[in-house]
């Protein structure tokens, strides 16, 4: 879908965009070879024409930082198939990100789940955080994000983001994650049905006093949500394309 955006564009509103797709122009080279062909001003087909050279350029140097300052966040959904994502979620003591602290972190590439554990080794995560461009989430936006950020304020975090709170919000899902899983169908096993994120506080404190069983709950918790970010996250994508795109 990255290839096929045309809003990222300055002065290029969605009607435009629509506009290209129904006369059949649906990647950036089809407008370049096409777009003699368009009932639109010499002016804006000249800025079009402009911002679509950049727009190869910047994806052959790979130069995310390009669409990152013309992207809207609302749209960066649309390069979920061109940057190897990697899903989110993390753990903590509280919801103040100046006065609790991160339990454990964990992050999913698509094919492993890795755990980074306070006292162990959650100082590797700002380093595994930079190997991604893309992240996807569930309400990072608000939490997730800036408390890793106001824990390693040197961490670049510049990256494409997809908050799934969000993007899922015009396909009609709403609530938090467990209830859009279930209204996705996605099922969790037995002993995660009753855990929360307080509960997720208790199983910590009750690891700090030396139950071990509580850790590998919650990291089994934690692995059940970047995990299902990837089940969420093909499923929206497939919808928003289909809602915006091929609609």
């Amino acid at each position: 879908m990255l290839k096929s955006t045309f809003v990222h564009i300055p002065g290029v509103s969605k009607y435009t965009e629509e506009y290209l797709w129904k006369n059949s122009i649906t990647t950036w080279h089809e407008f370049l070879d096409k777009h003699k062909t368009l009932s639109l001003h010499q002016n804006k087909i000249d800025k079009i024409k402009h911002y679509t050279e950049r727009s190869i350029q910047a994806h052959g140097e790979d130069n995310i930082g390009f669409f990152l300052k013309h992207m809207h966040p609302k749209i960066h959904w649309r390069t979920y198939k061109e940057y190897k994502p990697c899903f989110l979620d993390i753990e903590t003591t509280g919801l103040s990100k100046h006065r609790d602290d991160i339990t454990i972190a964990g992050l999913y590439d698509g094919k492993q789940s890795k755990i980074f554990i306070n006292g162990k080794n959650l100082e590797e995560l700002k380093y595994e955080l930079d190997k991604y461009n893309l992240l996807v989430t569930f309400n990072g936006k608000c939490f997730d994000i800036p408390f890793i950020q106001s824990k390693y304020p040197e961490l670049d975090l510049n990256k494409f983001h997809i908050d799934l709170r969000f993007a899922m919000r015009p396909l009609g899902y709403s609530g938090g994650l467990k209830n859009i899983e279930k209204q996705a169908g996605i099922q969790r096993d037995d002993d995660l049905q009753d855990i929360d994120g307080w509960e997720a506080v208790r199983l910590w404190y009750k690891y700090q006093k030396g139950d071990e069983r509580s850790l590998d709950l919650l990291v089994k918790y934690n692995i059940a949500d970047i995990e299902n970010l990837k089940l969420l996250m093909d499923m929206a994508f497939k919808k928003l394309k289909q809602r915006e795109f091929l609609g």
